[in-house]
């Protein structure tokens, strides 16, 4: 399986497969350490944004976030300059 350029899952991932569960808002542990932003490194790790979708998933359901959010979400995160 392939994770964005990366050689292995992301511990937010390891995490989710390990409680059985779709996405970090439907843990009662959530928002937890996994997504703690990195000030120092906000523009190589934008966690913020991960927390921010996460929200909006559970706030809008996956359904209605897919096809109204993440085609910008994803062209932000891979072409633009994040402004954290």
């Amino acid at each position: 399986m392939a994770f964005l350029g990366m050689t292995e899952p992301c511990n937010v991932y390891r995490c989710i497969e390990g409680k059985g569960i779709d996405f970090c808002g439907d843990c009662s542990d959530f928002p937890c350490d996994h997504l703690h932003p990195y000030a120092d490194r906000a523009s190589q790790v934008p966690h913020n944004t991960k927390v921010f979708n996460l929200c909006l998933i559970k706030k809008m359901g996956l359904e209605s976030w897919a096809t109204g959010k993440a085609r910008s979400v994803k062209d932000t995160y891979f072409n633009s300059k994040w402004r954290i």
